[in-house]
């Protein structure tokens, strides 16, 4: 088996685009638990290198599985360069969501990221939020939108600016049977610019939900 998984690693470090440093080895590591913070063991988790584009094929550079306790622990050599480092985590499952967290070099501290407790929610549990921004003037823009509730998140970006103006999620991934609350701020760009904040409750039962935001 460990001559297999050598053979491996030769074979993507001489034959993939992407260059690797091969004296140079990443570490990342994580807990997978459920809903109720039970551990899930057995669930696959890889590690691919990418360009950050969607029609550029990864790497897939490490890959196992989760132990008895849901730890996990993946050791790969680190790409030269800028790269997107994605740990891909229980794809093609039936039964939990998956979840995909994109990284970077400067992500890790001496060499290692540590992703510490990840959850992931049974499939069954869960619905969607999406949200209709209904503009009734040229006068107002909404400036911010947050989600407070229970909400699985399928990717996550360490190096997402949250403060990119003029872009706003839209689309929520929400457990059933819950009330979430929804904040957003109206900015009036009028003579006298001013901003207006608001929070309502939107209740999630089985079927998706769709809210219109009237500003």
């Amino acid at each position: 088996m460990k001559l297999m998984l050598l053979l491996f690693c030769f074979f993507m470090l001489c034959y993939c685009d992407i260059p690797y440093d091969g004296e140079t080895k990443l570490v990342v590591t994580g807990k997978i638990l459920d809903e109720n913070g039970s551990p899930i063991s057995g669930k696959e988790v890889a590690v691919e290198i990418n360009n950050g584009s969607t029609y550029w094929p990864a790497d897939l550079i490490s890959y196992g599985f989760t132990d008895s306790n849901g730890v996990f622990t993946l050791v790969f050599p680190a790409p030269k360069g800028d790269y997107n480092i994605m740990t891909v985590i229980n794809e093609d499952d039936n039964v939990f969501q998956d979840k995909h967290i994109s990284a970077k070099i400067k992500n890790f501290n001496n060499y290692k990221l540590d992703l510490n407790t990840i959850t992931l929610f049974r499939k069954e549990s869960i619905t969607s939020l999406r949200l209709i921004l209904n503009n009734t003037t040229t006068k107002k823009g909404i400036t911010s939108i947050e989600i407070e509730g229970q909400v699985p998140e399928f990717d996550v970006d360490l190096n997402l600016n949250p403060d990119n103006p003029g872009y706003f999620n839209t689309y929520y991934n929400v457990i059933k049977n819950q009330t979430v609350r929804l904040k957003y701020t109206v900015s009036d760009f009028s003579t006298s610019p001013s901003s207006m904040s608001y929070t309502v409750s939107v209740p999630i039962h089985n079927e998706a939900v769709i809210y219109t935001i009237n500003y």
